[in-house]
């Protein structure tokens, strides 16, 4: 096994261990709203070791965890598994070796070691700000403590960091003078977005266009570029929200506090949200693009249908997805009404045109090929697409600004749009990944089909059951980030989500057994703890 192939594998096993993580918060926070008595006595034996100046309330526990929820599962599962991915397919399909080597564990170390630091922050320290970290409500130290403050900024500057290395180093190995047919970047933009051909139908001649328009360079390289670009601004927006914070951490620790009203809550918010959509609306969806343009033409054995079009469509969505963030503030009437409609439902819309060619070329791609054999990876490819589908829809219909009066800040926005998107659709995707790549890195075959489909059937009906049911309590009046008390009116649908969640948990484990079937202990427990040859005696 290769230098790439060891470190692919190695970002993939932390990035289950933190979806393990992320998923062990989410069953305790759906048991915590189901039957809070029956964590009583672990949240007892957690208070005993948390680092707090009194006795935490059940709600500043659930709030600390909701809060690193988020965290653990996008910048611990998906983005590890997407480094990982990465660092082994695009040199893989330029036939290059990756410009700097030597980010690559440096990467997974400061990815690894900021996520851990913002879950103790959350888990232990109490951070419990919630995730969207609403201006000024991070630095009110009265309500949010200084103590778990600091170090989960300090976690969230790591990773923002580590972002932007790992964004450099890939378009370093793009853009390599050791191309033979070397280009500039805003020729490789040019090129790889179909520019000279949108030219070329207007009767003009881009001449200085270098042959790469639909030919030399992968489509998928062409979406890893451009879902780059949304992680760069996520990073960059994110890091100086979270410089902020610090700011007024560290004022507050030695005894200097800042004015807080200093801060426009307003602009803050409008920037803080920009940068975070280009997570949602711009890496999820174009990365996950990406992937199909790759993963289902390698499956099925066919061209992606449509993919001189395709490159156009990703030049679009990228223009759509820098103004889209509103839609995360309809429901804010201090928000003026003009952007709420043409950045938060007009623009938005733009999205479903984008995402909703992307499945048809992919669609069609596996209709053209049949017949198909459903493979592992082919199975949750199929998965994720009908996530998404589901995800999206949900999203067109809170994307209006009067049909977002009823749902927003509802548990219909976080689970029926947001989770069915993540755990359905983006969750299943990588899960194709790590089936694809186990094989192509190791040599050695998925070892069980039946736990396959196993995996397949439970994460599926668990994550479609979860969300849809939180989603029908949206529907019915229930906020999200928010704590009922007993006798909960909503108490028929924790329930049933409940059983979704543990329907997951068993998926999950079904998929861990089949891999560790597959690669052995050794050489999991291998992958991150290296063994170094023992010297011979003299």
């Amino acid at each position: 096994m290769g230098w790439n192939e060891k470190w692919t594998l190695r970002f993939a096993v932390v990035a289950l261990i933190f979806l393990a993580m992320a998923g062990f918060e989410g069953v305790l926070m759906r048991t915590h709203m189901a039957a809070p008595q029956a964590l009583a006595g672990f949240e007892q034996t957690l208070n005993a070791i948390r680092i707090a100046d009194h006795e935490p309330t059940p709600a500043e526990l659930f709030y600390g965890m909701m809060t690193v929820h988020p965290v653990v599962g996008i910048y611990g599962f998906a983005y590890m598994a997407v480094m990982g991915a990465f660092y082994f397919l695009v040199p893989y399909l330029l036939k290059r070796e990756i410009r700097h080597k030597k980010l690559v564990p440096v990467n997974f170390w400061l990815q690894t070691g900021g996520v851990l630091l913002c879950w103790l922050s959350g888990f232990f320290g109490l951070f419990n700000s919630l995730y969207t970290l609403y201006w000024p409500l991070p630095v009110s130290f009265d309500r949010v403590p200084l103590v778990g403050t600091i170090p989960f900024t300090i976690g969230a500057a790591g990773i923002m960091v580590n972002i932007l290395l790992f964004s450099f180093n890939t378009f370093s190995t793009v853009l390599a003078k050791s191309n033979p047919r070397s280009y500039t970047f805003s020729q490789f933009l040019r090129a790889a977005f179909g520019i000279p051909r949108l030219l070329r139908l207007f009767g003009k001649e881009d001449k200085t266009a270098v042959p790469l328009d639909y030919n030399g360079l992968p489509v998928f390289i062409v979406a890893v570029a451009r879902g780059s670009i949304d992680t760069v601004i996520n990073a960059v927006v994110l890091l100086t929200a979270g410089a902020l914070i610090l700011v007024y951490g560290l004022a507050a620790l030695f005894g200097h506090p800042l004015n807080p009203m200093a801060v426009d809550a307003l602009v803050y918010k409008n920037w803080f949200w920009w940068g975070l959509d280009m997570v949602a609306d711009g890496n999820v969806l174009i990365y996950t693009a990406g992937v199909w343009y790759l993963l289902i033409p390698l499956l099925v054995g066919r061209r992606l249908y449509g993919e001189s079009v395709v490159r156009t469509v990703i030049m679009v969505d990228l223009l759509v997805s820098l103004g889209v963030w509103s839609h995360h503030l309809l429901g804010d009437q201090v928000q003026p009404f003009w952007m709420r409609l043409l950045s938060g439902q007009i623009i938005t819309w733009g999205e479903f045109f984008t995402m909703g060619l992307t499945i048809f070329a992919s669609l069609m791609t596996i209709w053209k090929a049949r017949p198909v054999k459903f493979t592992p990876p082919l199975i949750f490819v199929l998965g994720s697409i009908f996530g998404f589908i589901m995800g999206g829809a949900a999203g067109l219909a809170q994307a209006n600004v009067g049909l977002n009066v009823i749902l927003h800040n509802t548990q219909w926005v976080i689970m029926t749009h947001a989770h069915t998107m993540l755990l359905t659709g983006m969750s299943s995707l990588l899960f194709a990944v790590i089936y694809a790549l186990v094989p192509m890195l190791t040599g050695k075959e998925i070892r069980s089909r039946a736990l396959t489909l196993a995996h397949f059937w439970l994460w599926m009906a668990g994550s479609v059951l979860m969300t849809y049911v939180m989603g029908m309590a949206g529907a019915q009046g229930m906020l999200r980030r928010m704590l009922y008390p007993q006798p909960n009116p909503y108490q028929p649908f924790l329930n049933v989500a409940w059983v979704g969640g543990v329907l997951m948990a068993l998926g999950f484990l079904a998929f861990l057994v089949n891999i560790i079937a597959t690669l052995g202990w050794k050489n999991v427990l291998g992958l991150v703890v290296e063994r170094r040859p023992v010297p011979a005696a003299a």
